[in-house]
């Protein structure tokens, strides 16, 4: 399993698309089941640019992932854990066998970086500003301490500048993961 984390605008499904292709393996994107699936009081809160709770986004996420072979063969995640909680639910995992853990890939990005590349794509969570803002505040302070977490697990949490063009990006990737 590899994890790719970053803000939005990072250039998460881009880069996870890409590396998918390459080595010929499923990818998951939080954001998109979480679009697709939810519904009701976790549906307004996406839009409100909130963090859905824990137990609806792990059903969520491992609804998608069971039917797969998560410790013979390769599969990426997009945009989870995003909380403590997530980050233990995915160490549970791990440690159980149930998921073989290859890497944890963190795209790192500036707010303004980020923005600029949001304002060129039409998608229902990013056209209100505030909203935008709301999200990247909801990022820094949940996804942070969340990857604070999981290093200290002895999780290798490999950086990796997302502001740069997306060439440079999937080198640095690959470079990271030995490819």
């Amino acid at each position: 399993m590899i994890i790719i984390l970053g803000m939005p605008g990072s250039g998460k499904t881009t880069q996870t698309e890409g590396l998918a292709e390459l080595l010929g393996c499923p990818w998951f994107s939080m954001g998109e089941i979480i679009r697709q699936k939810a519904t009701g009081e976790n549906r307004r809160l996406m839009l409100e640019g909130k963090i859905i709770p824990d137990e609806p986004t792990l059903k969520m996420l491992w609804d998608e992932l069971k039917g797969h072979d998560l410790v013979n063969k390769e599969c990426i995640v997009e945009g989870n854990p995003r909380s403590i909680p997530q980050a233990q639910w995915w160490l549970e995992k791990i440690n159980s066998g149930q998921i073989k853990f290859t890497a944890l890939i963190h795209l790192v990005i500036s707010a303004e970086d980020a923005e600029k590349r949001l304002s060129k794509r039409h998608r229902v969570d990013d056209e209100d500003i505030q909203v935008l803002h709301k999200r990247f505040a909801e990022y820094h302070r949940k996804v942070t301490p969340c990857l604070d977490y999981l290093k200290e697990y002895g999780l290798e949490v490999h950086q990796i500048d997302a502001a740069q063009d997306i060439e440079k990006v999937d080198a640095d990737i690959r470079k990271a993961l030995n490819l």
